[in-house]
């Protein structure tokens, strides 16, 4: 036994023994404390205690978060700390496994020491989604499931829809309230089924009495637990589960000793329980229209950009990222935090931006000549390299422009233009449309139109009357050429006259 644990057992032991006081005292118990011990079965407890992270916006977890929490004070290590040789199952996220990893030889070392630990550990566990994303809120957002393995809902969010959805993704077990059973007198039970799809049910009233015991153990609050574990009467077994937007227990060490101690109780993994399973109906819930509204704009929101996406070299990291950072987004933690749609909104806006940073600079008219070329410039603003496809198409056939498509790289945060041939056939305004798609044809932004003036065959009288003012130039310097040699060879030829005389 690892010594900050026996030191603290005899402290534990006194409040363990004047919670088993209240429970004899408590009046729903007393019928229970009057059948002899030995000819009841002691009640199976599977408690399930959520290994998470604060909820954030999105992304890996930072190396300084992450040494804060796994530091020997730290909410992570408490939580390993508290569980430390008690059978629970671990609930954990993903995320933080994969934060540490991703860190390499930079990541801290109490991270290090601490998923370490966690790997050692002896309890049953089952991973969360990524982040710990709400699974009703994913699935009624239209955001794609992954593969599913256990699905921990969150209580009235849940219909059988949902149900029938996660066990399609693979879901082998899937947690739901007791308050989201559809027959008050199912409630009781651990273990069911809905249509053929088996189901744990958490006693929501027993997670609740839990919490307030691991945020302070009393006498009162230990009491309190018992009695709501036994409930009307004895039951085969119970599932409890902490609440996951909760930021650590500082007693739930303690609480778990008082359950450990009771011989009437004996604590269990989730595939330990026992007793018989029973058909349910499951209520018609589902997350409410100010989460699930906003949601959706984001979900929207990384389907825009992982089409943008196709643009870029690294198309798929983008995509994972932006997969990140709505599961970040759908966390259980941010449930009840007031600053979630703000969050969100400033994510979806950050989308537009983004989608915004690839584009066709404007132009103002142009006047065109008989055959020339429209130039059309691109800007990049992101710090990504992309690749983008460039057309061009006129308006009516007054303008016959080259129809080929320019594919053109462009550097991050630079620019680069292409440039089309184009032929006037008669004279007028023409509207010429630029676009931008991916190699894959993605529309890439809006497209840009430029008003050209296309005058035809004004070049041809022009080049003329211009060739024949050269003509003029030229001749009329030969002539002057002409006379200026005839002067010269005058005046020296008159030179020798003058020397005679």
């Amino acid at each position: 036994m690892p010594a900050h644990r026996a030191d603290g057992r005899a402290a534990r032991a006194i409040t363990a023994a004047l919670a088993s006081v209240a429970l004899v005292l408590a009046p729903a118990a007393s019928a229970v404390a009057a059948v002899p011990a030995e000819t009841l079965a002691p009640t199976k407890v599977a408690i399930i205690v959520p290994i998470v992270a604060p909820p954030r916006v999105a992304g890996l977890i930072p190396a300084d978060e992450l040494a804060a929490l796994t530091a020997k004070d730290g909410t992570l290590t408490r939580l390993l700390d508290a569980v430390q040789g008690e059978r629970v199952t671990l609930a954990i996220d993903p995320l933080i496994a994969a934060s540490i990893n991703a860190l390499g030889s930079d990541a801290p070392a109490d991270a290090v020491a601490w998923v370490q630990r966690l790997d050692r550990g002896p309890h049953d566990r089952f991973l969360l989604l990524t982040a710990d994303a709400d699974p009703t809120l994913l699935r009624q957002s239209g955001e794609p499931l992954p593969a599913l393995g256990t699905v921990w809902t969150s209580p009235g969010t849940v219909s059988g829809t949902d149900i029938g959805a996660f066990a399609a993704a693979g879901a082998s077990r899937i947690l739901v309230a007791d308050t989201d059973l559809a027959d008050p007198q199912d409630r009781a039970v651990a273990l069911a089924a809905t249509d053929g799809i088996g189901l744990r049910v958490v006693d929501v009233a027993a997670s609740e009495a839990l919490e307030a015991a691991a945020e302070a153990p009393s006498a009162a609050t230990l009491g309190a637990l018992r009695q709501a574990i036994a409930g009307d009467g004895g039951r085969a077994s119970i599932v409890i589960g902490l609440d996951r937007t909760g930021t650590g227990w500082s007693g739930l060490e303690a609480a778990l000793d008082a359950l450990h101690s009771d011989l009437g109780l004996e604590l269990v993994p989730l595939d330990a329980l026992s007793g018989e399973t029973v058909d349910v109906s499951v209520v018609d819930g589902a997350q409410p229209a100010s989460r699930l509204d906003p949601y959706r704009q984001l979900v929207a929101a990384e389907q825009a950009d992982a089409a943008f996406a196709s643009i870029m070299f690294d198309a798929d990291d983008f995509r994972d990222e932006r997969r990140l950072r709505s599961y970040a987004l759908a966390a259980v933690g941010w449930a009840a935090d007031p600053d979630w749609a703000l969050a969100v909104d400033e994510a979806v806006e950050a989308s537009r931006t983004l989608r915004a940073g690839v584009r066709i600079e404007e132009s103002d008219s142009l006047f065109l000549a008989d055959r020339s070329s429209i130039p059309v410039a691109i800007i990049n603003d992101l710090d990504r390299a992309v690749t983008v496809v460039v057309t061009a198409r006129a308006s009516d056939g007054r303008l016959d422009i080259d129809r080929t498509p320019v594919t053109v790289e462009i550097a991050p945060a630079s620019r680069a233009s292409v440039s089309f041939e184009a032929t006037a056939v008669s004279n007028g305004t023409v509207a010429v449309t630029a676009r931008l798609t991916s190699v894959d044809g993605v529309a890439i932004g809006p497209p840009a139109i430029a008003r050209i003036n296309v005058q035809a065959g004004w070049e041809t009288p022009i080049a003329a009357v211009a060739a024949g003012l050269l003509l003029l130039i030229v001749v009329f310097g030969i002539i002057r050429t002409i006379r200026r040699v005839r002067r010269t060879r005058a005046a020296h030829a008159a030179e020798p006259e003058a020397l005679d005389d």
